[in-house]
């Protein structure tokens, strides 16, 4: 089975220059004019904030392009950016005023496939932008299809986790180190913003003044409960801090309500967990189809699937677990002198 490390290989810049050619050293840099480079279309994800673009826009005009953009040239002979769109739309703002900004210079790449540039765009801008939890997310996601694509076609990436082969394919791209769970959290609590959250707790979330638990624990509100907590929010909550304090102190008031949102977020999260590739194929169809049953369950429980609930808890104590292990002996101390 390959690692994956290994795997990730095939992913990396260093990887398709290899491909390519094996005594490339580096990517040559070309002046390309500002018309001939495409967007990606990949790049949507991200947000384009003017603001930003026109502190960028005043960087370059003092301090020049201190990190060149990356793009790959189409068959057709044209560009197309595969990281760098804020700093093309520096350049461009640039070039209203100034000539001298109508060539943008690129390190350029060829012979990379569709695929291979979408994999490379969202490995790139994963560390080298200030990105929202959910665009974080974004990226891996779509790292995630290029991953699952080859895993059909190569039967070896069977059994290696997915979040495990994006977070070696980050790392052999970056340098910079993130692991599979981490991964894998951030994209379970982009899902809950992106589908669970009203638009005001969603802007809150994506503006980095949320803690995970926070999100968690709004999630498993219902919409008008969540208007209702928004709306208690102090205009002086302006940090991730004391939003979040603010959140738990809210809902800390009636113990009840904390305890029934402590099960549903347990639940939230149970359900979210990912059935390892290697269990016992009559283990996960059982799960999946608990899984369908408690996402949508029928209204009013009967009698029948109260009784096959039982059944399913009795079950569950001959379930195999692991073994126990044998503490360790060690010399005996006194506690106390």
């Amino acid at each position: 089975m390959s690692s994956a490390k290994d795997i990730a290989k095939g992913f990396t810049i260093s990887g398709l220059l290899d491909d390519a050619s094996r005594t490339r050293k580096s990517y040559p840099v070309f002046e390309i004019d500002l018309a001939a480079i495409e967007d990606h279309p990949g790049n949507s994800v991200y947000s384009m904030d003017e603001t930003a673009i026109a502190r960028l826009t005043e960087s370059i005009r003092k301090q020049g392009l201190t990190d060149l953009p990356l793009v790959r040239k189409l068959e057709s002979g044209a560009y197309q950016m595969v990281s760098g769109h804020r700093r093309k739309a520096a350049y461009t703002l640039l070039a209203a005023t100034d000539p001298a900004f109508e060539k943008l210079p690129c390190r350029v790449i060829e012979g990379v496939t569709d695929e291979e540039s979408v994999t490379l765009l969202h490995a790139a801008n994963y560390f080298t932008r200030s990105l929202t939890l959910t665009e974080r997310a974004a990226a891996t996601r779509a790292l995630g299809v290029e991953v699952e694509r080859r895993r059909a076609e190569d039967d070896t990436l069977t059994g290696v986790r997915t979040e495990d082969v994006k977070a070696a394919i980050l790392q052999e791209q970056t340098g910079r180190k993130v692991s599979g769970k981490t991964i894998k959290r951030q994209e379970a609590l982009a899902e809950l913003v992106e589908t669970r959250l009203i638009p005001a707790w969603r802007a809150k979330a994506d503006a980095s003044l949320l803690s995970a638990s926070s999100i968690e624990t709004i999630a498993a509100l219902s919409e008008e409960w969540q208007v209702e907590l928004y709306d208690g929010l102090p205009e002086d909550a302006t940090s991730k801090a004391s939003v979040s304090k603010y959140v738990e102190d809210a809902l800390a008031t009636d113990s009840a309500k904390a305890e029934e949102l402590e099960r549903e977020r347990e639940l939230a999260i149970l359900l979210r967990e990912t059935i390892h590739p290697h269990t016992d194929t009559r283990l996960r169809m059982a799960l999946g189809s608990l899984k369908s049953y408690l996402e949508n369950p029928p209204e009013g429980t009967q009698e029948p699937d109260l009784r096959a609930s039982a059944i399913l808890r009795c079950l569950s104590d001959h379930l195999p677990k692991p073994a126990s292990k044998a503490p360790k002996k060690t010399a005996s101390r006194l506690r106390h002198a």
